[in-house]
C-alpha cells in the first residue's frame, strides 16, 4: 500500500498550527505519507476574495503546511470541493453566497429531501469555472501542490435548472468533470482526483450516500482514466465485501479506498483493497470530517473537548487501525 493516506478538514485560520502539527508531527508518526486538506472556502483568496470564508487560512498559511510537509515526506494534496457540497442545506457556502446565480436549484427546499442535502452550481454556467479556476489556480500555487482533490462527492442535486434538465445527469455529471480535468491536468499538469461515489451504480449494493441515486454513474465511461478514484465507504456492508474496488480498477482507474469511524468497516475494506488489488489499487486514505484541532489532542493522547457528535474518539481510533494495518 503505497499511499498511506490521511484526510483532514482546515477551519478558522487558528486551526492551522493544529494541521500544522499533524502533517509535521502526527501523520509521519503514524505511518503516513500522503496528507489530503480539505480547504474549498477556508483560504483568503486574492483572486475572488467574496468567496473564501471569513477568518481563512492565507496563502503564507498554506505554504507554511506545504513546507512542513516537504520536511517530513508527506505529500500534500489541497482539496476543492467542486460541483456539489455548496451549503449545507440552505446556507450556501462562500462560493455561491457571493455568487447566486450559479446556483442549480436556488428554490429547491433543501429540507425536503434529508437534512444532508446540498446545493450545486450549475455545470453549464461557464462563469463558474472562470472563477473556481482562478480559485483552484491560488491553491496550486501557494501548497506548491502536484495533486489536487477536486471533490465531486454526494451530488444529489443536478439536472433542475432550465439549462440542464433536458440534458441526463450523466452527461452533466461528466461535463464537469471533463471541464474540471482539462484545467487541473490539461493546463497545470496536476494529477486529479475526486470522490469515487456519485460513479457506482446502485448494483454495487451501497446505500444512496455511497453510490448514484440520480442516475449519474454513466459518467464513468464519459471521464479521463488517469483520474485517482477514492473510493469511500463507511459502514460494514451486509455482503463482508466493497465491490467498487474491483469495479473501479475493471473500468481502467487507479483507486484509493477511504473509511471513517467504524473500526469493523475499517478493517474489512482494508482486507477488501488488499484481496482485490489488481495492480490499480493504490493505499488507504484515513478519513476524519471532525475538527482538526481535537483530533490532533485525541491522536495525541490529549484532552480535548468532545464535539456534540462524539465522533472524535471513534475517529482517532480508526485512523490509528488503519495506520496499523497498512504498516504491517
Amino acid at each position: 500500500m503505497d499511499r498511506k493516506g490521511l484526510h483532514i478538514n482546515i477551519g478558522t485560520k487558528e486551526s492551522v498550527a493544529a494541521a500544522e502539527r499533524v502533517i509535521g508531527e502526527i501523520a509521519p508518526a503514524l505511518g503516513f505519507n500522503w496528507v489530503v486538506l480539505g480547504v474549498t472556502g477556508r483560504f483568503a483568496y486574492q483572486s475572488h476574495p467574496e468567496c473564501g470564508e471569513p477568518d481563512s487560512m492565507d496563502a503564507a498559511g498554506a505554504r507554511r503546511l506545504a513546507k512542513v510537509a516537504r520536511g517530513n515526506g508527506i505529500t500534500l494534496v489541497p482539496e476543492y470541493n467542486c460541483l456539489g457540497h455548496q451549503s449545507f442545506q440552505e446556507k450556501a457556502h462562500a462560493l455561491l453566497r457571493a455568487h447566486p446565480e450559479f446556483n442549480e436549484a436556488p428554490e429547491m427546499d433543501m429540507h425536503a429531501f434529508s437534512f444532508h442535502n446540498f446545493y450545486s452550481w450549475c455545470p453549464n454556467r461557464m462563469g463558474v469555472y472562470e472563477i473556481v479556476f482562478d480559485l483552484i489556480d491560488e491553491l496550486i500555487e501557494a501548497f506548491e501542490a502536484k495533486s489536487l482533490h477536486v471533490g465531486m462527492d454526494e451530488v444529489f442535486v443536478l439536472g433542475e435548472c432550465p439549462q440542464c434538465k433536458r440534458t441526463p445527469n450523466a452527461q452533466l455529471f461528466a461535463k464537469a468533470v471533463n471541464d474540471i480535468h482539462g484545467h487541473v491536468v490539461g493546463k497545470r499538469g496536476l494529477e486529479m482526483m475526486m470522490w469515487g461515489d456519485r460513479l457506482l451504480p446502485p448494483s454495487t449494493g451501497f446505500s444512496m450516500w455511497e453510490r448514484s441515486n440520480n442516475e449519474t454513474e454513466g459518467a464513468l465511461d464519459l471521464v479521463p482514466g488517469d483520474i485517482v478514484m477514492c473510493d469511500w465507504h463507511y459502514e460494514v456492508m451486509p455482503s463482508d465485501d466493497y465491490p467498487s474496488v474491483r469495479y473501479f480498477q475493471q473500468k481502467g482507474f487507479r483507486v484509493w479506498p477511504g473509511g471513517w469511524n467504524e473500526e469493523p468497516a475499517v478493517k474489512r475494506l482494508i482486507e477488501v483493497a488488499r484481496r482485490d488489488d489488481a495492480g490499480k489499487m493504490l493505499g488507504y486514505m484515513a478519513t476524519t470530517w471532525v475538527p482538526v484541532t481535537e483530533l490532533a489532542k485525541a491522536l495525541s493522547g490529549e484532552p480535548f473537548e468532545e464535539g456534540k457528535d462524539g465522533n472524535v474518539v471513534k475517529v482517532a481510533a480508526c485512523v490509528k487501525l488503519g495506520a496499523r494495518m497498512i504498516r504491517d
